[in-house]
Formats: C-alpha cells, structure tokens, sequence
C-alpha cells in the first residue's frame, strides 16, 4: 500500500469519525423536541398495542417507526415510560452516518478529491449534523434521498432507483417533491442538450432505459406498499399514503415568505454571538456549475452529472419555498444536493493546470469552509442546542421543563399517600410536556377545565386556558411557572396541602 493510498484511506476515515462524533455524542441529553414525543407516542402505542396501520391525517410514513421499533425491542423499551431519548433518536444519527460515507460510493467513477470533500462537508453541515440528532423523518428522507439520486445517475438498472424512492415515500409524503424536481431536471436538460441528440440518440436512450423505467415504477409501488400496508398485512395502506396528499393537515404558526430557506442558508447573520451561514458551500457549488460550462473542464459524464445536481437542487429549493409552511428540516434533502454539487468543484483538477494561486485559493477556501461549518455545529448541537437562537433550534423545548418529573416525584414522596396523581394537564399545545410526564399512570387532558379540576393534586395549563385555570384554582392551588418551548410557558398547579408538605422539607426546589 503506497503512501497516497494511505493518505485516501486515513482521509476517509477521519470524515467517518468526525461524522460519527457530531452525531453520536451525546445523543440523548438535547430536551425532547415536541415533534419527537409526538413521534415517541406513536411508536409506543404501536408496541404496545400492535396496532400500526398508518394514519394519513397529520402524521409522516412509516418508515422511522419501522427502523425504530426493533432497536427499542431490542434495549427492552417496549412501553411509553420505558423509551429513551438516546435510543430514538438512534437510526436518524446512523442514517446521518450513512449518508455522509455515501459519496465514498462514487469515488472510483468521479475521484477521491471532490467525493472526499462533498462527504466532510455533508459531515460537518451544522444543518446535517443537528437533524441526524434528532428523532424526526427528514434524516430519513435526505439519506434515502441521496441514495435514489446516485442511482439515477449511475445505477438505473435493475429498478434501484425506485427501490430508493420507494424508501422516501415511506419516510415522508414530500419525497413527491423531489421526484417533481427531479423529473423537472431531467427534462430541462434534455431541453438544454437536445441539438446535440439526433432521432437514434433518442431512440437509443428509449431501448436502454424503458426496462429499468419500468422495474423502477414496480419497486417503488412494493417498497411503498410493503411500508404502508404493515407487511402487505393492510391492502390498502398505500391507499390512505395517496389520500395523504389530499387530506393531510399542517399545523399553523410556520408560514413563512418564499425567500425564507435562501436568507437561513446563504445569507449570513448574527446569533448568540456567532455567525451563522453556509455561503461558503454555495460558492463551491456555484464553482462547480461554472466550471461545467466552461469548455475543456470537465468531461461530458461529469457536465451532465453536475448540471442534473444543480437543476435538482434549484428545482427543491423552488418546491419548498412556494409552499407557505415552511421548517429549517425541510431543507435537509435539497442542502444534501448542494454539498454533493459542492464536492465537484474540485473534481477533474487537471484541469485548472498547475498555476498556485488557483490551487492555493481553493485549498483556503475549502479549509475555511469545513472550519466555520465545524465551528458553527459545535455551537448547534451543544451550547445552543436547545437555544432559539440557534437557527435550526426550531421552536426548542425549555430546558427547565427536563426537571419537572424527577421535582414531582419529590414531592410525591412526602406528599400524605405518596402520591401526587392523579394529574390534569388543561389545554392544547402542550407537547412534548407528556414525555416528561410518562412515567406517571393517571394523568388526563382535557381542552377545557372540567368541573372537579380542584380536587386534582397536580395540574398543568398552558397559557390559552391559564386565566380560567388561575381563577378556579385560586384558593386551592399553588401556581409556578415553569417554561415549555420558546415563547411558550406553563403554569404547575400544585395543590395547598402538597406544596405545604413540600415546603416543610429540606430538599431544593
């Protein structure tokens, strides 16, 4: 083994730790996202009830409680009050793993240089890096995402590329974006290339592509029945995931203007004391669609290759932004696209000749690039995990809300009976509250106070219902606040005769 091959091979797997450490570390010590203990619930009563046929109201594919329940199974966290957070959260920071090796897939076809580079700065996307941390479907949708796309451009036999789409549809109903994107690239550069193609050019690509076309469209319809229909168990589980597109439900509170994905991305701004932005990524790209314009540069496979990257990625930052509902982990999937485009801006470096200021400005703005993001994902997913400032901290969970369980069980252990249940939460939008809740039997919720809410030992209301709460329990109940998620807090009701019982003990609040 030569001196550079030893080089490649310690490169690689520097890229494979550090993407390992970004996402592993420290896994489950992040507050409970609301939307991951809305996921969490799910999952537990799947296990605990078998029940999994799939909802297609308001909840994504079935693809994260699939990858989820047999690692739950095996650590023995089979009920609610038996998950972990660490465990969960688990298959996304693999699945962030995985598509960080991917671009090691396509080293021999394009070269070590640009797929080593697209491969570190997908690992150290601070937007990558938070979302593989997180118990949500988007980690899911970009990897099988990346998957799909690699096998269009380079494996279209033997129908893989649908088995890969296939796979993003059971993660989440908005993989029809990327097949609109996708179809809108493919078709725009035909557009783009077509004086080039005679009628045998034509005919030709239709011989050799009609037959994957075909296996492709077959696998994704099995893939995305076996998923939706719980093993074929449920015929027509891939029809309610159709209905999905026609009767789902968003919430309200996330619209957004169309440029709002461009200015989190590209525009840089001041946070916590940190700048947050990935222009550098998109300079690279930006590199890359030029040099494929540029004669002599690049060969026609690598023009083709990095021009359908690029009129993908345009076409899903398109997608996304005409719709009003608009999150920071939706663009999980289309940033993939551009730190991919990114790594080709080195590729064929021949090419450039040997002129020193080039290579030395590329080698500087390449290592400025990996730095910042780096920098800026120490902060994401550490200090600032769970900060609104945080870009990508959206709508975090209070870290002081973590206590509340442990705090309750305290007081339940002087409490007359040592019990404080059964507990109220009154209400709506109190989410994640019932994971910090869950180890807890007898708790309800109601939207509304009932009419014995003053008997209850322990109640919760949340600020739309806080008033009617504070007014009926005025004499009965101790109130104190505690914080939920940013910008929403929630009232602890405890009841007189507890919270004397815990002001006569020693132990800290």
């Amino acid at each position: 083994m030569g001196v550079r091959t030893i080089m490649i091979v310690a490169a690689w797997l520097g890229v494979f730790a550090v993407a390992a450490f970004l996402r592993l570390n420290d896994l489950g010590s992040r507050p409970v996202h609301c939307d991951e203990a809305t996921g969490a619930r799910l999952l537990a009563k799947r296990m605990e009830t078998g029940a999994s046929q799939f909802d297609p109201t308001h909840f994504h594919g079935p693809l994260q409680s699939a990858l989820t329940e047999p690692l739950c199974r095996w650590r023995g966290q089979t009920t609610w009050p038996e998950l972990s957070m660490g465990t969960l959260r688990l298959p996304a920071a693999l699945a962030g793993i995985l598509t960080v090796m991917l671009p090691l897939c396509w080293r021999r076809r394009w070269g070590d240089a640009p797929m080593l580079l697209a491969a570190a700065l997908l690992a150290t996307s601070p937007l990558l890096a938070y979302y593989s941390r997180m118990f949500i479907h988007e980690t899911l949708l970009g990897c099988c995402g990346l998957l799909a796309l690699m096998a269009l451009l380079s494996r279209p036999r033997y129908g893989l590329p649908g088995l890969f789409i296939g796979l993003m549809f059971a993660a989440k109903e908005s993989f029809v974006i990327s097949l609109i994107a996708w179809g809108c690239a493919g078709v725009a550069l035909a557009a783009w290339h077509h004086r080039s193609l005679n009628r045998a050019d034509w005919m030709d690509g239709w011989r050799r592509y009609r037959l994957p076309a075909l296996y492709s469209g077959l696998a994704l319809l099995l893939t995305a029945g076996w998923c939706y229909g719980d093993g074929f168990r449920h015929p027509l589980g891939l029809v309610d995931a159709v209905k999905t597109f026609f009767i789902y439900k968003t919430g309200e509170g996330h619209d957004q203007p169309f440029y709002h994905y461009l200015a989190l991305l590209l525009v840089p701004h001041k946070a916590a004391g940190l700048w947050w932005y990935g222009t550098p990524v998109a300079v690279l790209a930006v590199v890359a669609v030029v040099r494929s314009l540029l004669p002599g540069q690049l060969t026609r496979p690598q023009q083709l290759t990095v021009q359908f990257i690029t009129l993908g990625a345009a076409a899903h930052f398109v997608g996304y932004s005409l719709i009003a509902y608009k999150t920071p982990w939706l663009m999980v999937l289309p940033w993939v696209h551009v730190c991919l485009l990114a790594g080709f801006s080195v590729v064929n470096p021949g090419a450039l000749g040997r002129r020193g200021p080039v290579v030395g400005l590329a080698v500087l703005v390449v290592t400025f690039t990996l730095f910042s993001q780096t920098r800026q994902t120490r902060f994401a997913i550490g200090r600032l995990a769970s900060d609104e400032r945080n870009p990508f901290a959206y709508v975090p969970t209070r870290r002081n809300i973590e206590s509340v369980e442990d705090w309750l069980h305290q007081v339940a252990a002087v409490a007359p009976g040592g019990r404080v249940e059964p507990i109220a939460v009154i209400g709506t939008g109190y989410w994640p509250l019932p994971w910090y809740l869950r180890s807890f039997k007898t708790i309800g919720y109601w939207p509304q106070p009932p009419p014995d809410l003053a008997k209850m030992p322990v109640v919760f209301a949340v600020p739309d219902v806080a008033a009617a709460v504070t007014a009926e329990l005025s004499a009965t109940h101790t109130p104190l606040p505690r914080g939920l998620r940013a910008n929403v807090s929630v009232t602890l009701y405890l009841r007189n005769d507890l919270w004397e019982a815990w002001q006569n003990t020693d132990r800290p609040r």
